[in-house]
């Protein structure tokens, strides 16, 4: 069997790990409505939000960097709610943020006034009122990937092979040669 090489523009390949991201985030909803352990459910919804949000953020291509378009891909209508998930995500799931979490640092002292060490409190998340919003956020999840699916298939229509040629690694081609060996 011949098999042809299609190439498309850095920004196709994009889209498709987008795709894969999101669509991993779908599923996420799904699993998380079978689990009751809140321990559990916190974990998958950290999960679910990191991944969403995955192709929000700078993405580094071999050309250029990459950000999936917000006003092109989220409904007006839910951007409220994907800005909170964006917002959770780059300053308290991915990253530590002062900005966010506003520590406050106390001392603690003994009946006679002794030192017996400092406290840190300071904001946390409440996944409680998130995860009220589950439906929502799923139903934003597949909005923006009908979004992503449907610029896919019009980079296909208008890209076919005559995009600009992304080298493959030789590593990444004997691995795509082999997996087209084992399905015929």
């Amino acid at each position: 069997m011949e098999t042809h090489e299609m190439e498309f523009t850095e920004h196709y390949y994009f889209l498709r790990m987008y795709s894969v991201d999101l669509n991993t985030a779908r599923l996420a909803v799904k699993v998380l409505k079978r689990y009751r352990r809140a321990d559990v459910r916190y974990a998958l919804l950290r999960d679910l939000i990191v991944t969403y949000v995955r192709p929000f953020s700078v993405n580094k291509g071999r050309q250029s960097k990459h950000i999936l378009s917000v006003k092109r891909h989220v409904p007006a209508s839910m951007r409220s709610l994907h800005d909170e998930l964006v917002r959770v995500r780059m300053q308290q799931f991915a990253h530590t943020d002062l900005t966010y979490y506003s520590p406050l640092t106390l001392t603690f002292r003994g009946p006679n006034g002794e030192f017996n060490g400092y406290g840190t409190m300071f904001k946390g998340y409440d996944y409680g009122a998130l995860l009220e919003k589950l439906p929502h956020i799923e139903k934003l999840i597949a909005a923006v990937e009908t979004s992503v699916n449907a610029e896919l298939r019009r980079e296909e229509r208008e890209s076919g092979t005559d995009g600009p040629v992304i080298p493959i690694p030789p590593e990444q081609k004997a691995d795509l040669e082999n997996l087209t060996e084992k399905s015929e």
